[in-house]
């Protein structure tokens, strides 16, 4: 989580002049705003890494494709073709998921729309990155790793992280926001 500086009421004067626009620079607004900056970052991060990670197993796949999969009974036509189908449905799950995490927290980032199917999204990209890191642990142990292998444990880390405080500044901008409310209508939490 980001460290927090703590503000004082009337810390910057923005009202110095007149204004008809509210400065807004309380606590519970300056947190707001910093939670909605960091969902919008974590959410294009989630986007930028599935998209990444699609077109690094594109790239391993033509490769492995090129040495292993062509021989003298599987001719390059049907290879190609059945390695595109492949690629395609798992680009269309993998980027689905992160899509709809990228969109579901940007509409809550900027209008305050809360739905949980985005975050449910990204815990099962989480439980994906947990299931990465225990079978390079896994690989570890069998002594079976190679450059590779530490380079998409450090990229899997690296997205885990994201999706972590993703979910962290989903919830805290949500109850920033109650906590908004609550005082804009006079009640309590």
């Amino acid at each position: 989580m980001i460290l927090r500086k703590e503000y004082k009421e009337h810390e910057y004067l923005i009202n110095t002049y007149g204004s008809f626009a509210e400065a807004r620079n309380d606590k519970n607004h300056v947190d707001e705003r910093r939670y909605s900056s960091i969902l919008k970052l974590t959410a294009t991060g989630t986007l930028v890494m599935g998209i990444w990670s699609l077109i690094k197993c594109f790239m391993g796949m033509l490769g492995e494709m090129g040495s292993e999969l062509i021989g003298d009974e599987v001719p390059l036509l049907i290879a190609i073709f059945g390695s595109v189908l492949v690629f395609s449905f798992f680009f269309i799950i993998g980027i689905s998921f992160r899509y709809l995490v990228w969109r579901g927290a940007c509409r809550e980032a900027a209008s305050g729309q809360s739905k949980n199917g985005y975050i449910i999204c990204a815990i099962i990209l989480l439980a994906y990155g947990v299931y990465a890191v225990a079978y390079f642990i896994y690989k570890a142990v069998r002594k079976d790793v190679d450059v590779q292998d530490v380079l998409k444990l450090i990229f899997d880390v690296t997205s885990f992280v994201i999706l972590c405080e993703l979910i962290a500044s989903a919830f805290e901008l949500r109850k920033v926001r109650k906590e908004i409310k609550a005082r804009e209508t006079g009640g309590s939490l």
